[in-house]
């Protein structure tokens, strides 16, 4: 969350484009102002043009001091003033000045809404939340289009804990970036989904973190979606599928969880797939310790998951031959997940699409998925997604590991 809130500082003087709508400076209208108020302004009209901003407020100062003036006339003073005010950064009376000629029923119709904007920029520079919510909502609800500046409104909502209006401005800029097909940024995914938690809205902030990850496929964002995946009570089937996408994003992190999924691939009779996940584990120095029992225990799961994977490479030729003979497509799955076990891929996509294709397989979803990894690896992204896909709802967990292994693949991640 520091990240975000770094990032409100940093979008809080998005000022500039203030400055640059009355870079000419004001000007005079001469047939609506009294001489007796236009000599002044006029001076201060010169001094502006000089850059000589005390002078010309020094000249202002004499034009409001004449009495009786019009309401006009007060109005084209505070524009001016606050236009010299402007370029001394004096963001919070420029605002007040914005503020009362906005109220004053002088405004041009036409100049509301750039008006609004602009007391939206100024008060979100002097950090005058309040005052951000009012003219923001004011200027949204009028059709304001800007990303940036209906931004500064969100996280205005943000910061004043209003975090349903939150959700509601920055989701509505998310709609916007995506129709126009412009990437999302980081951070307003990151203020929706703070907003979420915030509210208790556990089901939306999971859903905004899986556009994280499909956008920024970060480790961080992996780590936080599949965190509460892995520690949910889940079968064997589902867990070690979830530890596979953590594998595969780069987020199983702890010696224990590659030790526990290397049991569970012996165990599911995949000796090859668990060296592999052993031996990544000491490449990354997961395995490092000073206790020697952890380490007699590390050592002791690489040397029986070596033994049985040299085991069942040799035994590879017979499944092949098993698997003609079995007039089920389950012959052909079991010899897929055997290549695949091995990083054998192009022989265990064939042979897994060749077995689903037969019918008649115990665990069709389970096969989808080891096809879908099977073309992945071999960066074949579209057949991975289409067999991601093809997983059944039926098993609501398994459909959700489908779904992540779709967004691995989009994405890129891994």
């Amino acid at each position: 969350m520091t990240s975000l809130i770094s990032s409100i500082r940093r979008g809080a003087v998005v000022l500039m484009a203030a400055a640059a709508m009355v870079a000419a400076g004001p000007a005079l209208s001469q047939d609506k102002i009294g001489a007796k108020v236009g000599k002044p302004m006029k001076a201060a009209q010169d001094a502006v043009q000089k850059k000589q901003w005390d002078q010309a407020l020094a000249k202002l100062a004499e034009a409001e001091a004449i009495a009786n003036k019009t309401a006009f006339e007060q109005f084209q003073i505070n524009e001016f003033k606050g236009y010299i005010l402007l370029q001394q950064r004096k963001y919070g009376e420029v605002a007040k000045i914005y503020e009362a000629n906005l109220n004053s029923g002088k405004q041009p119709p036409e100049q509301v809404n750039d008006r609004l904007k602009t007391l939206v920029q100024l008060n979100t520079a002097v950090k005058n939340y309040p005052k951000v919510i009012e003219f923001g909502d004011r200027w949204i609800k009028a059709g304001g289009q800007d990303l940036d500046t209906r931004v500064l409104v969100g996280q205005a909502h943000y910061l004043q804990k209003d975090y349903k209006g939150a959700i509601s401005v920055v989701n509505g800029v998310i709609k916007s970036a995506e129709q126009a097909g412009t990437k999302v940024d980081e951070n307003w995914l990151q203020l929706v989904r703070s907003s979420q938690q915030n509210t208790g809205d556990t089901e939306g902030a999971t859903t905004t973190l899986e556009k994280l990850v499909r956008l920024y496929p970060k480790p961080e964002y992996w780590d936080y979606l599949l965190s509460t995946r892995l520690r949910q009570k889940n079968s064997d089937r589902v867990q070690l599928n979830l530890m596979r996408v953590a594998r595969e994003v780069g987020v199983l992190n702890s010696p224990d969880e590659y030790l526990e999924m290397a049991e569970m691939l012996l165990e599911a009779g995949l000796p090859g797939e668990a060296r592999g996940v052993m031996e990544s584990g000491y490449q990354a120095k997961v395995f490092e310790t000073q206790d020697k029992s952890r380490a007699d225990r590390y050592k002791r799961r690489l040397d029986e998951a070596v033994a049985a994977a040299a085991r069942d490479q040799k035994s590879l030729p017979a499944i092949e031959k098993d698997a003609l003979k079995v007039p089920t497509g389950q012959g052909d799955v079991a010899l897929g997940l055997a290549y695949g076990s091995f990083g054998q891929y192009d022989k265990a996509a064939a042979a897994l699409a060749k077995g689903l294709q037969k019918g008649g397989v115990r665990d069709p979803d389970q096969a989808q998925i080891m096809l879908g990894i099977a073309n992945l690896e071999l960066d074949k992204k579209a057949d991975a997604i289409k067999a991601f896909e093809a997983v059944k709802a039926d098993d609501p967990q398994m459909a959700d590991v489908a779904r992540l292994w779709t967004i691995v693949a989009r994405s890129g991640a891994g």
